[in-house]
């Protein structure tokens, strides 16, 4: 069974992407702050998983680019 949540860090490590890098990624496109001391957590599927889900293609465009 797919998981219902997913958190930033999990979104990176699946497909190889620093969560630190996704993060600041996430930041520059003025997503909210995340929660303090615990990682952003989303709905699979919902509006916000997929604007960040375009951030993180965006992230791998740039890499692959170079």
């Amino acid at each position: 069974m797919l998981a219902k949540h997913t958190t930033v860090e999990n979104m990176a490590h699946d497909i190889g992407v620093d969560a630190a890098v996704f993060g600041a990624a996430l930041r520059r496109a003025n997503f909210s702050p995340r929660k303090a001391r615990g990682d952003r957590e989303v709905k699979i599927g919902s509006e916000e998983y997929s604007a960040m889900r375009t951030v993180l293609v965006t992230l791998l465009r740039r890499d692959t680019t170079h």
